[in-house]
């Protein structure tokens, strides 16, 4: 799997249906071909010869979905598991990958390799064990010569406040973003242990072990500590209602921070922690836990505001490292569609920007990714609007799912189609993410110095 541009394709065009980004919706015609890229969008294309002509009456034409968050790791089957990210309108997802302590060049080989059987482009997220010499040496090498621009900080692992202020100011210098897994480490494990004692475990315990305060309290303290050394920083997954409260409070203040939530956490109850309910206890596992009704309309609250930028699936295969749910690489979407859009929480463009355009700006990828106009990779859904289907199985069992996705196209070449995966497709392109510009870190650090000043008038005369 290597990089998509230099192989020529054949000219195909999408006439016929209704284009949509994250800005607005038109009725244009989209030409892709080349070395996988748009090549023009707008009404009334000339047929090209010796091309393809899709037929996309009645259908939505948006851009590939962008999952900001997978957990598959060096996990070869986990990632041929991703047709089914396809299956969904998917086309891109952004991998978090776990190194066995420093070996930060070992683990970016690992994945490497196994990212190769990925049906879908890639990207990746290298999570930081702590913040040492060898530790930061090595993400310079990281961000220069492997395209990654974000690094994953997991509280919930027992990463200290010292190591993410360490972390957080050394990616920003070398244009990258840290992502913070923002849980109380200490306090979850405190409660665990009471909880083993009097014999509650599994699922159940996942949620008695992480109330909501847990995770209230780790956000906010995790925005506080980005704020502290003048950094931006991408928070989540987040699931609460309080959490989504200090989103909105620090972006109000002008802080620059981003977060996202699992599709999962917007619509399954918190009653799947039930040890006696029908649910698969392995799905069940997962930090955050599940929640109930009113965190979930706090999280929808969070995308229509813009607070939530984006939704993620947290797919991480069965006995993989970190957190994660087992299921989801298909649903994501089609949750935000039935739930958001069907219900009259988002509207069309605002489900574009949630599902794609938002973590393909956050990761310094758009327009690459998550746009529809010329020189954009040629990743395009032609999605259904009026679908509509139960979930039988797994963890979106009884759940309805809204949305589908008719034909995927990624890289100008169709790799879904009628419900199956089409052969001659291939696999999937790495994706490097672009260091940020040193000018605009220093423009975000200003910026989240002077949000940290609470109650300081910025009008006040000498």
């Amino acid at each position: 799997m290597g990089m998509r541009h230099g192989q020529t394709r054949g000219l195909l065009l999408i006439r016929g249906g209704t284009v949509v980004t994250a800005q607005a919706s038109f009725r244009v015609d989209v030409l892709c071909g080349g070395v996988g890229e748009i090549l023009a969008v707008g009404p009334d294309l000339d047929i090209p010869s010796n091309g393809t002509v899709v037929d996309a009456g009645g259908l939505l034409v948006m851009p590939g979905g962008v999952d900001p968050q997978t957990g598959i790791g060096a996990n070869a089957a986990g990632f041929a598991r991703t047709v089914a990210a396809l299956s969904g309108g998917t086309t891109t997802l952004l991998d978090i990958m776990h190194p066995d302590g420093d070996r930060l060049d070992a683990a970016w080989r690992d994945w490497r390799h196994a990212a190769r059987h990925a049906h879908v482009d890639v990207g990746l997220h290298m999570a930081m064990p702590d913040s040492s010499t060898a530790v930061l040496q090595h993400m310079d090498g990281l961000v220069v010569e492997h395209g990654i621009n974000a690094f994953h900080l997991s509280m919930a692992d027992g990463l200290s406040d010292r190591d993410i202020l360490k972390l957080t100011s050394h990616a920003a210098d070398c244009g990258a973003l840290c992502m913070i897994e923002a849980q109380n480490a200490q306090a979850i494990a405190y409660l665990r242990a009471g909880l083993d004692h009097a014999g509650i475990t599994g699922s159940e315990a996942c949620l008695l072990s992480a109330p909501p305060a847990v995770e209230v309290e780790a956000v906010g303290r995790a925005i506080m500590l980005a704020g502290l050394s003048g950094r931006p920083v991408h928070v989540g997954p987040v699931s609460t209602t309080g959490a989504t409260e200090i989103l909105a409070q620090a972006r109000l203040r002008g802080q620059r921070v981003e977060g996202h939530v699992l599709a999962a956490h917007l619509v399954v109850d918190e009653a799947v922690h039930d040890p006696e309910g029908d649910a698969a206890p392995d799905s069940c596992i997962t930090l955050p836990p599940f929640r109930d009704g009113a965190h979930r309309r706090a999280l929808w609250g969070g995308l229509a505001s813009g607070n939530i930028g984006m939704v993620a699936s947290g797919f991480r295969p069965a006995g993989g490292v970190g957190n994660g749910v087992a299921d989801g690489l298909a649903q994501r979407m089609r949750v935000v569609w039935q739930h958001g859009v069907r219900a009259g929480i988002l509207t069309a463009e605002e489900f574009v920007a949630a599902t794609s355009q938002a973590a393909a700006r956050a990761f310094n990828i758009y327009p690459r990714k998550g746009a529809i106009m010329p020189g954009a990779d040629a990743d395009v859904v032609l999605w259904d609007p009026d679908a509509q289907e139960t979930c039988t199985s797994g963890l979106y069992a009884g759940i309805t799912l809204g949305g589908r996705a008719v034909q995927v196209i990624r890289g100008g070449v169709t790799a879904w189609k009628d419900g199956m995966p089409c052969e001659g497709a291939g696999y999937g392109a790495y994706v490097p993410c672009p260091a940020f510009r040193p000018q605009l870190s220093e423009r975000m650090r200003r910026a989240a110095h002077l949000s940290m000043r609470d109650g300081e008038r910025h009008d006040r005369g000498p």
